[in-house]
């Protein structure tokens, strides 16, 4: 089957000529602000983006900030497709919901790019909680594929160390944890060890880089192929008596 063949066979015109009606939107919805106040350490002004359930309210907003008062508070509204994305979304036969912004397009097209579904399962109301507690912004129409890249891509180097840890973990032992804040409190410091001792360890950061989202979901914990930073997670979990 030919790379167009096989797109047109996942995006026919008649699912994507009604996919404002079809589309999965997430139950829960993020909402983003620019938030500006005091620096409680330094006492001066600071911004911060502070990412927040629509049903926020400001003073929610205001506390997760972290900033002191007086405030200066602005939703960012979401910016709606470009006529780019809505011009080749046409030429492929693709009708965007009317509430999509450019990111929903983005990965919508993405999907149809790389021959995949473009209708798939909404994340789930613990899962966008979750990465909102984190200040990742998920877009309304982001599946847990989407989600879970914006997780690997937006956590701080250590972090994502320590979570794969965790998954070669789960991977040996048969077991299932989906956050680190699954994990006991033991394991889970082990696995933070992990993270630290990693975070500037070249040779496995650029193994770990060839681990993607599909490999690593945040809703379940499929077998991991066997590269080079598989091995050095293992080495550490034995010499820690964990293996």
């Amino acid at each position: 089957m030919g790379f167009l063949s096989k797109l047109f066979s996942v995006a026919t015109p008649n699912e994507s000529n009604t996919l404002n009606l079809k589309a999965n939107r997430n139950r829960v919805i993020c909402t983003c602000y620019s938030v500006k106040g005091k620096n409680p350490d330094s006492h001066r002004t600071k911004k911060e983006t502070v990412v927040v359930e629509s049903t926020a309210s400001l003073e929610d907003v205001q506390r997760k900030s972290g900033l002191f008062p007086p405030y200066e508070i602005i939703k960012v509204d979401l910016v709606p497709p470009t006529e780019k994305q809505i011009s080749y979304a046409k030429e492929c036969g693709i009708v965007f919901p009317e509430d999509a912004s450019i990111r929903d397009a983005s990965i919508f097209l993405t999907r149809y790019e790389n021959g995949q579904p473009l209708i798939q399962p909404a994340v789930s109301d613990d899962l966008v909680r979750y990465l909102i507690e984190k200040n990742i912004f998920v877009c309304a129409y982001a599946g847990v594929s989407e989600a879970s890249n914006l997780y690997l891509n937006s956590i701080p180097i250590s972090e994502k160390a320590a979570f794969f840890c965790m998954r070669v973990f789960c991977d040996c032992k048969q077991m299932s944890y989906c956050f680190l804040e699954d994990a006991p409190c033991q394991e889970r410091e082990l696995f933070e060890k992990f993270g630290e001792t990693q975070a500037e360890n070249a040779d496995f950061l650029k193994s770990l880089g060839h681990y993607s989202a599909t490999d690593l979901p945040l809703d379940s914990c499929p077998s991991l192929k066997k590269i080079k930073a598989y091995g050095i997670a293992c080495d550490f979990l034995k010499c820690e008596g964990a293996l």
